[in-house]
């Protein structure tokens, strides 16, 4: 197994007062109880260097101390949560920046006297780990933007973005081997702002845009370092860097759709197990045991628990729940629902009723429009009652929430448009009148039932890894799916137009589910389109066999196309979401049916309900019956995975940017 040594650094507190911020420590300590969690002792060793500590040679000292000594086979892993920005070069290797400004990393002291650590040098660090044939992993939680920063931002959402530089450093001030490095490409050392092979670098965001940090319930952090933590702390000990990337930018899109998370890596690197497989195995069941004179279970919030769900024993009849009273990062506090167990008998558990976490809406709008949106969202729902979508919330309490978006009132006050928390439309604008209102209503319901069944996250791991998902391409010419194991699914779910000459051929693909278990599993597979559309064409519902295969689609290839109303030409593109999920019994695929956001939805089957709630009622999913016969509820066991697809037509500004660029320190 191989060692992971990991530098965590984090600055809240800078030499110059007017640059603080307020998560950065709190990510580092999340890093650190994430680590410690899931990587045993004796493969871990952990430095830290906050605040002060963070200086730029303390930095740099560190890296080369700590990291770039190891040995082949080793991780190394540098997380940082702080400021970036950008800045000039020297004369002296001005062309070493193409852009004229380099990306970088200020350190606790930087802006007084003190250069900030640029990508350049952090090229020179890497190049020093990997050369070691350790596997270098970068973690930047910091602003890539090389522009100033918007206007507006709420008063819970900070970017951490330091105003460029505008005075390039003395030459005598930067490492040495960036000199040598620049002047020499010949040399042993990287061309600099190359991606090197060894190096996996997760960014917080693209670099036009900003890295945000905001309150949660356990105190500040930024948005991405919050994501991703959830994202290690639930995933398998089988997870691949991609994956992890995948889960925790739908979690971040969930909140903010201006900042997306990036990862580059060379080769098949992305797909290698995270750590080289050195993180440890979850528990193949949740747990509920009695300690200290109460019920604990052996998982928590960064497992998805929320207070008010229900677990129950599995698979007993009659049911046995228990209801989540308190929840902490790793565990939480359960009182049993009219059932004494044996305080001496270790009990497992799934997950049988949870409320589907309702989108909080907040509204930038006049009073009297603030007052007509919430009484219309309280009368929406089944019945005449409220939505058990969507929440009205005021700005500062957004950051309570897992998903968010919001209504904001056009400028001459004539319109009102739903957008994400960072302003980005989801929906066109309508007029500020009842039917405005109405249509505004009914946008963000449909809105809030698509997120949350793309965020939707399973709270046992025993299933999560039990079916693979797996994408062929389709080559010209093949009608029916490749025969097992030839040829090898595809990893980079990145799928391009291809140009025929006179006009724009759409990529098309195989999509196969396996069954790595013994036993049959039901599965269901949703797409969920960034039009908010969601259905279950390409497999809506039935078994696969143990140590067997299922074909989506009939065995038919899927073609991956942009929509009918997008024009197909250069730097378009389209990003669909395939959720599996995964349960012990048959459930109906139903409730999920959703139609592109304002297109009239196709005639429903007969008895089918508008929406899911609970546990997507209650794994109810309501488990079909063929006889009409009510069943005996029973604890069933069920998971869910949720792949990215991007689909795109080449020669945008994406493509331009596929020539990765080695940035340690993402700005």
């Amino acid at each position: 197994m191989p060692k992971v040594h990991a530098l965590l650094v984090g600055i809240d507190s800078y030499r110059l007062p007017h640059l603080n911020l307020r998560g950065c420590v709190n990510d580092i300590k999340l890093a650190e109880r994430l680590l410690r969690d899931r990587i045993a002792p004796t493969d871990l060793v952990i430095e830290k260097r906050c605040d002060e500590q963070a200086t730029r040679a303390g930095i740099i000292e560190a890296f080369r101390s700590h990291l770039g000594c190891l040995g082949a086979d080793d991780i190394a892993l540098f997380w940082y949560s702080g400021h970036g920005s950008t800045g000039p070069l020297p004369e002296g290797i001005w062309y070493a920046e193409s852009a004229g400004m380099c990306q970088t990393m200020v350190c606790h002291d930087s802006r007084s006297d003190v250069p900030d650590l640029y990508d350049k040098e952090l090229a020179v660090l890497a190049y020093e780990v990997v050369r070691t044939g350790a596997t270098l992993v970068t973690i930047m939680d910091a602003c890539h933007s090389r522009s100033a920063m918007r206007d507006g931002l709420p008063p819970d959402l900070t970017p951490r973005f330091a105003p460029r530089s505008e005075t390039p450093p003395a030459l005598r001030d930067l490492l040495p081997e960036l000199v040598t490095d620049a002047t020499d490409p010949c040399g042993p050392g990287p061309v600099p702002g190359a991606q090197l092979p060894g190096h996996v670098a997760f960014s917080a965001c693209d670099e036009w845009e900003l890295a945000n940090e905001r309150p949660f319930p356990d105190g500040w952090h930024g948005v991405f370092t919050e994501a991703l933590g959830h994202a290690l702390a639930r995933l398998g000990s089988d997870a691949t860097y991609r994956q992890v990337l995948s889960y925790a930018r739908c979690r971040v899109e969930g909140r903010l759709l201006r900042q997306i998370p990036h990862l580059e890596a060379i080769g098949d690197l992305a797909d290698r197990e995270v750590f080289g497989g050195a993180l440890r195995p979850r528990a193949a069941q949740v747990t509920m045991r009695y300690l200290q004179d109460r019920w604990e279970m052996d998982t928590g919030a960064m497992h998805g628990v929320v207070t008010g769900s229900r677990f129950g024993v599995h698979r007993t009849a009659p049911l046995r729940e228990v209801h989540v009273a308190d929840v902490y990062t790793q565990r939480s506090v359960v009182d049993p629902i009219d059932w004494a167990p044996d305080e001496e008998q270790q009990y497992d558990m799934v997950l049988t009723d949870v409320p589907l976490p309702p989108v909080a809406v907040s509204i930038q709008a006049d009073p009297e429009v603030v007052l007509h949106l919430t009484e219309t969202v309280r009368t929406t729902g089944p019945g005449g009652g409220p939505s058990p979508h969507i929440r009205i919330v005021p700005t500062t309490a957004e950051s309570a929430f897992r998903l968010g978006v919001r209504v904001r009132q056009a400028d001459d006050g004539r319109t009102i448009q739903v957008t994400s928390l960072d302003d980005k439309p989801l929906a066109s604008p309508v007029p500020v009148d009842d039917r405005g209102i109405q249509q505004t209503v009914r946008d963000l319901d449909h809105i809030a039932r698509w997120l949350q069944v793309r965020n939707l996250e399973s709270a046992s791991p025993a299933l999560e890894g039990a079916i693979q998902l797996e994408v062929f391409p389709a080559l010209p010419g093949r009608q029916r799916p490749p025969r097992d194991g030839a040829p090898a699914p595809v990893k980079d779910l990145d799928f391009a137009y291809t140009w025929t000459g006179t006009t724009w051929e759409p990529p098309s693909a195989f999509v196969r589910l396996r069954n790595t278990t013994d036993r049959k599993l039901f599965c269901v597979l949703l797409d969920l389109t960034d039009r908010h559309r969601m259905h279950a064409d390409l497999f809506p519902g039935e078994y696969v066999a143990g140590r067997w295969t299922a074909e989506a689609g009939n065995g038919a290839a899927v073609t991956l196309s942009l929509p009918p109303d997008q024009p197909v030409e250069p730097g378009a593109s389209v990003t669909d979401w395939l959720v599996l999920l995964v349960a012990e019994e048959p459930f109906s695929s139903a409730p999920f049916a959703l139609p592109r956001l304002r297109e009239m939805p196709r005639s429903s089957t007969r008895g089918a309900r508008r929406g899911v709630t609970g546990v997507l009622d209650r794994l109810g999913l309501l488990a079909v019956q063929r006889d009409f016969e009510p069943a005996p509820h029973v604890a069933l066991d069920w998971a869910v995975k949720t792949v990215e697809v991007t689909t795109r037509v080449p020669g945008g500004p994406h493509d331009a940017g596929r020539n990765p660029r080695t940035q340690p320190a993402r700005g």
